[in-house]
């Protein structure tokens, strides 16, 4: 098998056979050509492929080429290149397979339930009764509750619950936060 690019957003890339068999991750293996897959979409800086442990008809893994930990590791053109063909790679199987619905997975770190560690995002085809279910159940918190962590996270410029602070959309702003 050959390898599959040797360049990434313009930059040289090692994915030689000899690299990757001396590399345990099983996706830069994918990458370089020395452990198959059933690919289904590719160019210079993303490859996508069917999930050898799928969980739905369709399931697909997007990944970097480059080997890349996380999404805390990514380069933001990197991590834009791995959305663009999770979005083109999605309407492919919507016009394939025509799921009622979809969900996106993209875990990072043990913690974060990641098993692989090169960045990937789980494209998984969603039907009625398919037998999954969501990890958490949504307990939403009144806006009031959020300010000291909103506070702490936000960036410079980003709607504050102080009256007066600037914002370019301000119409997206809520209205200054009470105690009642």
């Amino acid at each position: 098998m050959s390898a599959r690019g040797n360049t990434h957003l313009g930059r040289p890339v090692e994915h030689s056979a000899a690299a990757a068999e001396g590399h345990s991750c099983p996706f830069c293996r994918i990458v370089a050509g020395t452990l198959d897959a059933a690919v289904l979409y590719e160019d210079e800086d993303t490859l996508a492929f069917l999930d050898i442990t799928a969980v739905t008809q369709g399931h697909t893994l997007v990944i970097p080429k480059p080997h890349v930990a996380d999404l805390w590791e990514i380069v933001e053109p990197d991590a834009a290149a791995v959305m663009s063909t999770a979005h083109r790679v999605a309407a492919r199987l919507r016009s394939v397979l025509a799921p009622p619905g979809l969900t996106l997975f993209q875990a990072n770190r043990p913690a974060g339930w990641q098993d692989v560690f090169h960045l990937h995002i789980h494209l998984v085809p969603r039907w009625p009764a398919d037998g999954l279910h969501r990890p958490w159940t949504a307990s939403p918190k009144p806006l009031a509750a959020l300010e000291p962590l909103r506070a702490r996270l936000a960036f410079p410029g980003a709607c504050a619950a102080t009256p007066g602070h600037p914002h370019p959309a301000p119409s997206r702003c809520s209205a200054p936060f009470t105690s009642t």
